[in-house]
């Protein structure tokens, strides 16, 4: 069987992105946003979902936004009609004092609910508050309804339960698990 690969390109105002994944890899991931944090979330990310990631963005201010539609847009090209996935993903992730908790469906339909606080308006060099725009514009280019809760003491930890508790959830939800179009309509 094919492995399931798919490419995105992401223009948010701009600034441009482009990303391609491996629904079939094995956890390996490049990346280069222009933030080193971000970056190694992107590779918690990689590594959690089992998937081979590859993502740029062009230096600007839009880039978590146009990174995340771009990786969206090629997950969204990997599973083409969807056929054959398990469809729904959730995963908790505990890292010392932090957890999150993360539920999706590749429902086709994008929404993204984000609950939990950051004490910061940083990590290392990473805005926090551009978490939602990411997410956001990864879900929307998906078509990917994502539920995220999280809690704790330490912004890092708190944020790298997010990713990691999303690549659980992605890996369990593109995972191929029956037959057909996962919808009793017929069609996502």
């Amino acid at each position: 069987m094919a492995e399931r690969t798919g490419r995105g390109k992401g223009l948010y105002r701009d600034c441009r992105a482009q990303a391609t994944v491996n629904l079939d890899g094995s956890g390996q991931a490049k990346a280069a946003s222009g933030s080193g944090f971000l970056d190694h979330m992107l590779l918690a990310l990689a590594r959690t979902a089992n998937m081979d990631l590859v993502a740029q963005a062009e230096d600007g201010l839009w880039r978590a936004q146009s990174l995340g539609k771009a990786i969206g847009l090629a997950l969204n090209d990997a599973l083409g009609d969807r056929s054959g996935i398990c469809r729904y993903g959730s995963a908790s992730v505990p890292m010392d004092e932090s957890l999150a908790d993360v539920a999706l469906d590749f429902s086709g339909r994008s929404y993204l609910i984000i609950s939990g606080e950051f004490r910061g308006e940083r990590i290392g060099d990473f805005e926090v508050m551009l978490i939602g725009p990411f997410l956001e514009a990864l879900s929307n280019s998906a078509g990917l309804t994502v539920h995220i809760r999280f809690y704790g003491e330490n912004d890092h930890h708190k944020m790298e339960c997010i990713f990691k508790a999303l690549g659980l959830a992605l890996r369990q939800a593109a995972a191929k698990g029956g037959m057909g179009i996962p919808s009793t309509k017929g069609v996502i």
